[in-house]
Order: structure tokens, then sequence, then C-alpha cells
């Protein structure tokens, strides 16, 4: 085997605009929605929704911006011609449909005892997936207990999110935000490859995921959430230096073919990203590479907030400006600015970005800006 080689660290500005060309933040993502989930590896789903929902908020960044009506549909078009599936990556994520194998991983450990949230109910797990095998698609909100009923409602969303993480069962769809779940075998494509990876294409498949999506990193962050895959990241880092398919570049760690590349000018551009952006997700690296403490607050006790129940980083050219706290107030027809902070005194081209990026994001709501 051929032994790795090391070259000199990237500088700064370099290291930052190849992160950005592969987060396609900046310049927008050229295919579609299914494209884009596969170049990033996992699009992250989360709850919370004072604006657009985590995963939308991302695409809308990386699109042509089309309003959240329009980009729902283009996501749900994706999710219908079975492109793209939704399970666990790091976190609740959409996939891309080609990654199946590789989450057959996670679904064999936890079939064959590994823990998620709870302890399994054998009994009503046959029940809840018995009853989908009979009647087709349900969601938890299907399965009320009648008077004199052995099981709660909860039980059997447990049981429910239990199959699907075995995976038992699939997300057929979302109606609202819930679940629809349905059998494999009836929303699996033909062709894909449904046996679990290797734990070795899995270790590789992870860090080439990563490097495709940022660039380069570190093996901490390759693992990052996901302490059950870390020993088999380190193995194939370690085998893919061998091979020189991998190099190390000062501290970081990048594929060979990547070396020489040219990542194109950063434009002049304000972008707002969610918290759950890929970008700003680990907030060690975002510190580390781009010199930006962020925290989101939403879970921080009210008193102790410093800039606002679910503050957004404002990306601008190469760096990160600030945060600002905004709220989608629907029934007023508002994007309402609660609260910004600058990092800095905002120069015009920054104020006249962010204004711009303000416009874009309330259009994209469908409602006006506060104060624009």
């Amino acid at each position: 085997m051929k032994a790795y080689t090391k070259a000199p660290p990237l500088p700064v500005d370099r290291a930052r605009a190849l992160v950005l060309a592969r987060q396609f933040v900046q310049q927008p993502w050229p295919g579609d929605v299914a494209d884009l989930i596969a170049h990033l590896g996992a699009l992250q789903l989360d709850a919370i929704q004072v604006i657009t929902r985590a995963h939308l908020h991302q695409l809308h960044v990386r699109l042509a911006r089309p309003g959240e009506t329009k980009l729902i549909q283009m996501l749900e078009t994706a999710e219908r011609e079975r492109r793209v599936f939704e399970y666990w990556s790091h976190a609740a994520a959409y996939l891309p449909m080609q990654s199946y194998r590789f989450a057959r991983v996670r679904m064999d450990r936890i079939r064959e005892g590994q823990k998620h949230w709870f302890e399994k109910n054998a009994k009503l797990c046959r029940f809840v997936l018995d009853r989908i095998r009979a009647e087709g698609p349900l969601k938890a909100s299907d399965f009320v207990r009648a008077k004199g009923g052995w099981w709660s409602w909860s039980e059997e969303k447990k049981a429910l999110e239990q199959l699907f993480h075995e995976g038992e069962l699939m997300v057929s769809h979302r109606e609202g935000f819930q679940k629809v779940f349905d059998l494999p075998e009836r929303l699996l494509p033909s062709q894909v490859e449904t046996a679990a990876a290797s734990d070795a294409e899995y270790g590789r498949y992870l860090v080439r995921s990563f490097l495709n999506a940022q660039g380069f990193g570190r093996a901490n962050e390759m693992s990052y959430l996901r302490k059950h895959d870390k020993p088999l990241i380190n193995d194939a880092v370690v085998q893919m230096k061998k091979t020189g398919e991998l190099l190390e570049v000062g501290t970081e760690l990048m594929l060979a073919e990547d070396l020489h590349s040219e990542p194109p000018a950063v434009p002049r551009k304000v972008r707002l990203l969610s918290p759950f952006d890929p970008l700003v997700l680990q907030r060690k690296r975002l510190k580390r590479l781009f010199d930006f403490a962020y925290q989101l607050e939403c879970y921080v006790p009210e008193p102790k907030r410093r800039f606002g129940y679910f503050c957004l980083p404002i990306l601008y050219r190469d760096g990160f400006a600030g945060v600002v706290d905004l709220k989608a107030d629907r029934g007023a027809g508002l994007l309402r600015v609660k609260a910004l902070h600058w990092r800095q005194q905002p120069r015009a081209g920054l104020m006249s970005g962010f204004n711009k990026a303000l416009a874009d994001f309330a259009r994209y709501h469908g409602v006006a800006c506060e104060g624009l």
C-alpha cells in the first residue's frame, strides 16, 4: 500500500472559500432538491417553527430561493419519487435514497438491542406493525386508545418510533409535521440495495460524505453526534491515509483529489442561516474556521439570553457579521426583527446586503418585512 503524504496548511481565506463553495451557501446549487441532499449527505429536520422549518431554511439558502410553498412541493416530489427518505443521521434527517444500505447499519444495531430513547415493548410493536400491514400507512394519531384498551397513544407512538429506527417501518410522507408510516417493501424502489454495508464500507462512506460536503475537517468532526460510529470513522481514516486517498493538510484531513482544487471567489452577499445549517451546526468548528462564537439560545433560560430566542447567524462574504432574532408572524403578515446584534459597526455594503436578505426571506414566507 502507498504511504500517505502531508501538505502545508490551507491559508485562511482559501480554507473559508473552500468550505463555503462546498456548502453552496453563497453560490446557488445547480441541481434539484434530491441532488442537493445527496451532496450534503443529510438534511437535518427540527420541530421548532419560529420561522420556516429548519430543513426548508437550509434548502432556501442553497436553491434559487423559491417561496416556502413551492419549496415544500419540491421536497414532497423528491420524497414521493423515492429519491430521498427520512431516517436518522447525526439527527433526524432526509437522506439520499442511494445511502439506504448505510442507514441499514444503524437499523440493524437498534434491532439487535442498541438502545435509542426507551425500552422496546415487543408486544406493542407487533400490534402496531400488524395494523399497518393490514390497513396501510398510518400515523401516530391513528392509534387512539379505545375505552378499556391496553395502551395509551404515547406508548403506541413509542412503538412506531422503535420500529422506524429498527427499519421495520419507513416514513411514507408527513401530514403537517406528523410522520405517516408504512412498510419498507411498499416504499423502497426495486433497484435500492437493502443489505447493510460492512463496517469498513460504512466508515469510509461517513468520511467521504463529510469531506465532500465540507471540503476538509478532523476525525472528531466527522464523528460529531455519532458516538457509535466513531471507531469506524477512525479506522477508515487510518486506512484511507495509508492508501493515499486521504491527506493530512496541516491539522486537517482532505481527500487527495481536492488538494489542488481552487474554490471560486466569494461573492459580496449576505445569507441568513438556520441554526441547524451544516455550515454552523458544529459550534467548535465554526469558531475554529470563522472565529465566530455562536449559540442557539432557545435552550437557554430567558434571563440568561444575550441575543434572542431564535437568533440566526448572518453570513457576509466569507465571515459572520452578527446575529438576528427573527419571527415569522403569519397572522400579522410580517417578518419581525426582534433583535439585531452586529459584531462590528456595519458599513453600507453590509447593511444593503442585510436588508436585501431580509426582504428575500420575507418574500419566501409570503409576508412583508417589518421596518423595511
